[in-house]
């Protein structure tokens, strides 16, 4: 029986191979081929697509029938200073040197290349030509080329790389780059190329090993390219229907998922168990948030990790305060972000660091522990996923209504050129508006109401009203649209719930951080009776939560000892202590936080390697 069972087996197995589609096989073999030779000509167009031809030669050093071409229909794009955006490719105009065939799959236009009937051995050459359309250049104060050549998604190696990329306009040599490696990378040393009049020529110098990319980027001058692909259209009485809708929706979400139970405060002198001043601050806003995470200085100095001193930095013609960070030991802890925040602070075998050493550099750290911290595990431990999930919804109702109530207008009173700049100014100055209301960013109302103004403002007088004006049910569905985003954006502020120990952690630091800012003095010697490090063990919470200047301020008058972890050529008292430290942290966060201009006209453009549209890869069938 068991014999039968496995003869029964293997057919069944047999048989299901002899099925398979040949495009599934196309795409998960690999290996039994390298690129010999890859020439890109590529002539950019004033519409913003790209007419490329590539000739490919491969060396097949086992039978093959072809190759295949996966081309790109959607492109994630990632700048080198972290902006991203995205868009959907149109690939026309696909002509061949051999039989193949297309087809779309998982995102791609697959070009497949050769002959079933018939195999290959050693060398053959592709050309391979087709129009790549990206559609709107996606940047607010500029436009870009920003193409992967070579994408990182073949499955061999590739020698002998040319390219030409010819520019339908003249543009700024000094803000062009390019990047190899794989994806993130910023490698620029082994691209060589001139520039001729409109015209880059240039060649790889290396050899791109399997899922590495060439990538070109340059910036370009606002309005640059003209005519590319404009968007759709919609009714608007359908627009108002939809509008009201939507506000009815989120509504009815609100009331059911995102209604918030009561939050008690309870008195707390310490911060919750078990957290650092990171970790407390992710739970008290609910994100990671920059200054918390820089906290993490003063909580491992606090615990003997490392020391912070006080230096003396001469200018051309004065002296200033300065801060040196030195290692004490080695991170011996469990807790992630800790390992992360200690490493990142002494990369290789550094063992002290000034903010000139942290300045263009820490600032992945941050994003690397932002990203982990924001992690959707920890997130649902605080929020509750079925409320935090809605909110996506009334952001994406938020952006249609407005590309509803601003695209049509546009495009059928004035002229298409505009639709961008009715779309982006009042876009941000609506934006800017609700958010400084609703107190999501910290910043003095009447400079966010005032920006705000003025972007929404100028677009709404110079492209939206003119295009309005012409029709009597525009300015009504247009109005109505912008009341019902106001909804939104409200009922999207107070959707997030938290779950029964969010409630509960939230009261516990609210608690926690009353305490810090209304302490009384009799209050607080008595808590440093009991420890003498209290001052400190707390100092690095108040950071994180935003009241340290409060909490400094009532030790002053206080006889507190010096820390072992700070250090200074002056005798130690409180008032200078505070000073220092004020100024140590805001220092800390500038050079912690900042990150290269993508505008530089660096090396690199601003890119990254594999971080543009197009590109792809491909393989063997």
């Amino acid at each position: 029986m068991k014999k039968r069972y496995l003869l029964y087996m293997f057919i069944f197995a047999f048989s299901f191979m002899l099925f398979i589609p040949e495009k599934v096989l196309a795409e998960t073999s690999a290996g039994g081929y390298t690129i010999e030779s890859y020439d890109i000509d590529m002539h950019v167009n004033e519409n913003n697509t790209f007419d490329i031809t590539e000739k490919i030669t491969a060396y097949f050093d086992e039978p093959r029938h072809g190759i295949y071409r996966k081309i790109p229909l959607k492109n994630n794009i990632i700048r080198a200073d972290g902006t991203k955006s995205n868009n959907r490719a149109k690939i026309t105009n696909i002509h061949v040197s051999e039989n193949y065939t297309t087809y779309n799959e998982d995102g791609y236009k697959i070009i497949k290349i050769g002959d079933a009937n018939e195999t290959l051995i050693e060398n053959h050459t592709y050309t391979i030509k087709y129009t790549y359309d990206i559609g709107k250049d996606p940047l607010k104060d500029a436009d870009e080329l920003y193409f992967n050549l070579i994408g990182g998604e073949w499955d061999t190696s590739i020698d002998d790389i040319n390219f030409k990329i010819t520019m339908p306009k003249s543009f700024d040599e000094s803000l062009l780059g390019f990047s190899s490696g794989y994806t993130g990378y910023i490698d620029t040393s082994d691209v060589f190329y001139t520039v001729d009049d409109n015209t880059i020529s240039g060649f790889y110098s290396n050899t791109l090993d399997e899922g590495e990319a060439l990538t070109v980027r340059l910036t370009l001058p606002e309005g640059y390219f003209v005519g590319a692909r404009s968007n759709i259209e919609f009714y608007p009485v359908a627009v108002i229907i939809f509008s009201l809708l939507s506000v009815i929706i989120a509504g009815g979400l609100w009331a059911k998922y995102g209604k918030d139970d009561v939050v008690v405060e309870t008195i707390e002198f310490h911060p919750p168990e078990g957290f650092n001043s990171a970790e407390v601050g992710f739970l008290y806003s609910g994100s990671a948030d920059t200054k918390a995470i820089i906290s993490l200085l003063v909580y491992l100095a606090d615990k003997g990790y490392l020391t912070i001193e006080e230096t003396e930095e001469s200018g051309l013609f004065s002296k200033s305060k300065g801060f040196r960070i030195t290692k004490v030991r080695e991170y011996d802890g469990n807790n992630e972000y800790e390992s992360i925040f200690f490493k990142g602070l002494f990369p290789g075998t550094k063992t002290s660091v000034t903010s000139s050493d942290l300045y263009d550099k820490f600032y992945r750290t941050l994003n690397k522990i932002k990203s982990k911290m924001n992690a959707k595990e920890n997130k649902n431990k605080i929020f509750e996923p079925s409320a935090k999930g809605k909110c996506k919804w009334l952001f994406i109702m938020m952006a249609v209504i407005f590309v509803l109530i601003t695209t049509k207008p546009i495009l059928d009173y004035t002229e298409p050129a505009l639709l961008l700049f009715a779309l982006l100014f009042p876009g941000l100055g609506y934006t800017a508006l609700i958010v400084t209301l609703m107190g999501v960013i910290k910043i003095p109302k009447i400079i966010g109401v005032i920006w705000g103004g003025m972007f929404a403002g100028m677009g709404w007088a110079i492209a939206v009203f003119p295009a309005l004006s012409q029709n009597t049910m525009y300015i009504v569905m247009y109005a109505i649209g912008i009341i019902c985003i106001a909804f939104l954006a409200f009922f999207a502020r107070i959707m997030p719930k938290r779950t029964p120990y969010g409630t509960q952690i939230l009261g516990q630091i609210k608690g926690f951080k009353r305490f810090l800012e209304t302490a009384e003095k009799t209050q607080l010697e008595s808590l440093v009776a009991e420890n003498p490090q209290y001052f400190y063990n707390i100092l690095p919470y108040t950071y994180a939560l935003g009241v340290s200047s409060i909490w400094m301020s009532q030790f002053e008058t206080m006889a507190i000892q010096a820390p072992d972890w700070y250090h200074s050529r002056n005798s130690f008292n409180m008032h200078s202590f505070n000073h220092f430290m004020d100024n140590t942290m805001k220092t800390a966060q500038k050079s912690m936080s900042s990150s290269p201009s993508s505008s530089s006209g660096g090396s690199s453009g601003g890119g990254i390697s594999g971080g543009g549209s197009g590109g792809g890869g491909g393989g063997s069938w």
